[in-house]
């Protein structure tokens, strides 16, 4: 167990309720996917665009966010950041366009791109090493109740209302995000602690300390997991599940929703005892191992079943969800190799992997779908299987590579 004071109590709130806005924004366009295809005409290779250009900027900003981390704080810098979404949330909910969607995605990616690394940066600096893996697992399973709320809340309110409500409730809720990370959010436990470490933390901020993160052994061999351990989940649960369970099991909207908020849910789960595997298995390597290995065999049994019964889906879809959380120790085996005034570059330089390999994954796949037959209505159920079975074995190949890295800090003084 782990003690927490009322301050850094208050603080993982803020950062929890931060990463539900982010969590929100990211899933949204999944269980939304095929009525945001027919109403603008968008094909399967502009929905994998449109579905991945969130990620794309999310990644992009990932690096330039850690030194401005580690060089102003988290609490400016997540303040001032986080109003990109709240601008994307306008153009998205205004849009008429598909150009207007895609602009107020890559904003709504680059807001959020603040909320996960800047809570993590925090929390290597409150809270003792040991703890990290668990901390990081709890606002990864409660901030992600903002993917709950992308799955069946948001179906029914597009059923009801139109979907175009939802993200002006998003961006009142970021809004009170944005209030809260200034009022509440301390980049430190003390003072002391940042007026010993400020001019330390600014000595480090080097775009040179980027290449020799980059250079590290192990972090070259982590590299390939990491494009794939989040996106192997994303690329069903963010994008093409809805279309899946529409085009193949004839699911309607409600129904699709409500197996993706169960896997939602079940990934959540996971998020909680994947944070906690580290002693059963003896290394944070060992649980992404055992992760991994369920994620590739779960997708292949997605890509090759038949038509099966709603209650079998809700089974497999949840399973899928708790197996895709292995991620959470992927991000801990980074936060062993490096220390905490590095802290930022480095999980920020293994976050630009982790979300660049979605926006590539649900590109490729949404080209893939389109080749084999898909459209604006949907696709056949062969397209499905060759996107799907194109993900596991990318996913099977970096596992392969993933093998090599250990469990070691190499670099203790750069």
């Amino acid at each position: 167990m782990f003690s927490i004071n009322s301050k850094f109590f208050l603080i993982m709130i803020v950062l929890c309720l931060g990463y539900t806005i982010s969590q929100f924004l990211r899933t949204s366009v999944g269980v939304l996917a095929p009525n945001l295809m027919i109403d603008f005409a968008i094909t399967p290779d502009q929905m994998g665009l449109l579905g991945g250009i969130f990620f794309l900027s999310f990644a992009l900003f990932q690096i330039p966010a850690g030194i401005l981390l580690d060089r102003f704080g988290p609490r400016k810098v997540m303040t001032v950041i986080i109003t990109f979404a709240l601008l994307g949330s306008i153009i998205f909910a205004l849009s008429n366009s598909f150009i207007g969607l895609l602009v107020g995605r890559l904003l709504m990616g680059l807001g959020c791109s603040i909320c996960l690394m800047g809570s993590l940066v925090i929390i290597s600096r409150w809270a003792a090493k040991d703890d990290f893996s668990k901390l990081a697992g709890i606002i990864l399973a409660i901030g992600g109740l903002g993917g709950l709320l992308a799955t069946t809340p948001l179906s029914y309110v597009a059923d009801t209302i139109g979907w175009r409500f939802g993200f002006w409730c998003a961006l009142i809720g970021t809004l009170i995000v944005m209030l809260l990370y200034y009022c509440i959010i301390r980049d430190y436990p003390n003072n002391n602690i940042k007026n010993d470490n400020l001019e330390k933390y600014k000595s480090h901020t080097s775009p040179f300390n980027i290449w020799i993160i980059l250079k590290e052994r192990n972090f070259k061999y982590m590299i390939p997991m990491s494009l794939m351990s989040y996106s192997a989940l994303f690329v069903v649960l963010g994008l093409w599940g809805a279309p899946y369970l529409k085009d193949f099991h004839n699911l309607d909207l409600l129904d699709r929703g409500q197996i993706l908020m169960l896997m939602a849910i079940s990934w959540k789960i996971g998020s909680f005892v994947f944070g906690r595997l580290r002693e059963f298995f003896g290394g944070y390597k060992n649980v992404v191992i055992f992760g991994s290995i369920g994620v590739i065999i779960l997708l292949l049994i997605l890509a090759f079943i038949p038509s099966l019964p709603t209650l079998y889906l809700y089974v497999l879809f949840c399973i899928l969800g708790f197996f895709g959380a292995f991620s959470v120790a992927l991000i801990s085996h980074y936060q062993v190799l490096f220390e905490n005034e590095y802290m930022g570059r480095a999980l920020s330089t293994a976050n630009f992997f982790n979300f660049g390999g979605v926006f590539l994954i649900q590109w490729l796949t949404g080209k893939i779908i389109y080749i084999f037959g898909g459209n604006e209505l949907g696709a056949p159920k062969e397209a499905y299987s060759y996107a799907f079975v194109f993900v596991s074995a990318l996913l099977f190949i970096s596992l392969i590579i993933y093998l090599f890295a250990k469990e070691d800090k190499i670099i203790k003084k750069i």
